[in-house]
């Protein structure tokens, strides 16, 4: 109970939860401290980790009794349930859902997670896409592995991904990308379910350039109005809400129920999509290859994993199909956001406005060397994830070994989630305020405030990091850029305090009311 009102003081009992994972300059740096966690008290046995009791831990339905109709809480408020026990706990509590969670709050064992997650890190798997593997006889992807297998596709993504320039050959089209959002939003009125939906076109074509090398038509004026499209566009969303509906359900590893129903037939349709186009995309590229147009080194992710014989072609439609469906229901949603914190202040906007169009004016395209001059710019993405995590946790990591947490030894095996305290006064000064600067260095390249570099870092870290970082990152940069070489961002009175929800990842509990207008408007 001491350790809760410490954290209570401190200004953390209202906390929201956020992914989090720390750099390998700041974890190589701390390591020494890091080690020493919990060394200096007695170490107390696995089982004296506070939690829920009784009908909690009761197999199979224990998990149903934190949510309604027994409680308040539902699937899509879970960040608010496990502010509530963390609030009651501590910075460490164990949780039954399904399988025993150890739930850490504490920065330092974060750190002692990643510093311990071993060379294949195992995350907890999603029933429901493993059921669906078996029932459908698909090839598990990049996400369903682990070990070695796992390593064996991972390994030449990172060859191509993780290089900082990785991104940057597909500027050119995306930029034509943006500009027509832009456009259509200069132009266009638009409900807010419109808008909300614009966002996710945007998302979706801009991702489709990368993962197809084409483009699929949905900023077209008359896009939606094509069947084929409007279907895939809500495959792409209803994915995730199945997907999210699978987290408190367990019928379905059993039955096809609703839930799995919902699921599957989402799936089916986005995995026979993507195989066509990635045939369709590998027919232009042996006709370029033909024609003696088609540079083997172009840095093309496409071309290059077409081009490695480590990988079939099963393998290369799995890794697409996840490329895809990650990069345009989070990429919107995070967009959206962004704008939210934007308009609701409008220094701030005028300030990233002000950076950006001395640099581009109110027409330059967006270059990488263009990119890497916009400190600010990356700065108010930093916080707005620091405010609005992308997702309510960070991946579980299921230890390889014995760690001591929060003093509590946790044995090789258990499952570990990870929550920041990313608006603590502990660790942020007004942590409820959206300030960018807090994120900017200065000229000797320090943070004008102490942050724990497990503080916000919503792509997580090391082998099992996010693989299309640079890629999300790139499409909300070029949106931000373009909009605001144009345009105002404001939002109606009763958006202002809109309530943020999670299906898989966050999204407003209703579409926010934008308004876009031209400066001379």
């Amino acid at each position: 109970m001491a350790l809760v009102q410490t954290f209570q003081r401190a200004g953390c009992s209202s906390a929201l939860i956020s992914s989090t994972v720390f750099s390998r300059r700041v974890a190589h740096t701390n390591s020494t401290a890091s080690q020493t966690h919990g060394a200096a008290q007695e170490v107390k046995p696995y089982e004296d980790i506070p939690g829920p009791k009784g009908i909690y831990n009761w197999p199979v339905i224990g998990p149903m009794f934190h949510f309604k109709p027994f409680t308040k809480w539902e699937a899509t408020t879970s960040h608010l349930l496990f502010n509530d026990l963390f609030d009651k706990y501590g910075p460490i509590f164990k949780l039954y859902l399904g399988q025993d969670f150890v739930m850490v709050f504490d920065p330092k064992d974060i750190e002692t997670v990643f510093r311990n997650e071993g060379r294949y890190p195992v995350r907890t798997k999603l029933s429901v896409n493993e059921v669906f593997n078996r029932r459908n006889n698909v090839k598990p992807g990049i996400v369903d592995l682990e070990g070695k297998e796992w390593q064996a596709l991972r390994a030449p993504l990172n060859k191509k991904l993780m290089k900082v320039d990785s991104a940057g050959y597909y500027l050119k089209p995306q930029n034509v990308v943006a500009d027509e959002f832009v456009q259509i939003l200069a132009t266009q009125k638009m409900s807010p379910d419109a808008l909300a939906e614009l966002f996710f076109r945007y998302a979706v074509e801009s991702i489709s350039v990368v993962c197809f090398n084409t483009r699929l038509g949905f900023l077209e004026p008359k896009a939606m109005e094509n069947q084929e499209s409007a279907r895939l566009l809500q495959a792409s969303q209803d994915v995730f809400l199945y997907m999210h509906k699978s987290f408190t359900d367990v019928a379905h590893r059993w039955f096809r129920n609703e839930v799995y129903r919902g699921f599957e037939k989402n799936k089916l349709l986005l995995g026979k999509q993507t195989m066509q186009h990635i045939k369709d995309a590998q027919l232009v590229l042996e006709t370029r290859k033909q024609n003696g147009t088609l540079d083997p080194d172009e840095p093309n992710l496409l071309l290059y994993l077409l081009s490695d014989s480590s990988l079939d072609f099963m393998d290369i439609v799995g890794i697409m199909e996840s490329f895809y469906i990650a990069g345009t229901d989070s990429t919107a949603k995070n967009l959206q956001i962004l704008f939210f914190n934007l308009a609701k202040n409008p220094d701030k906007q005028e300030t990233l406005r002000k950076e950006i169009t001395s640099l581009l004016g109110h027409d330059g395209p967006v270059t990488a060397e263009s990119l890497a001059k916009l400190p600010y710019l990356k700065a108010c993405l930093k916080e707005s994830f620091r405010l609005f995590s992308p997702t309510v946790s960070g991946p579980p990591r299921k230890m390889p070994t014995d760690v001591v947490l929060s003093g509590y030894r946790v044995p090789a095996g258990t499952v570990v989630s990870l929550h920041t305290p990313r608006t603590c006064q502990k660790y942020f000064l007004n942590p409820d305020k959206f300030i960018p600067e807090r994120w900017i260095r200065s000229s000797e390249g320090h943070h004008p405030e102490d942050i724990p570099p497990t503080a916000s870092l919503p792509f997580g870290y090391g082998p099992r990091n996010c693989i299309g970082r640079r890629f999300a990152e790139q499409e909300i940069y070029l949106a931000a850029v373009k909009v605001l070489q144009k345009l105002k961002i404001d939002i109606d009175s009763d958006s202002w305090n809109t309530n943020f929800i999670y299906t898989t990842f966050i999204q407003p509990e209703k579409p926010i009311k934008f308004r876009f207008s031209r400066f001379d408007d």
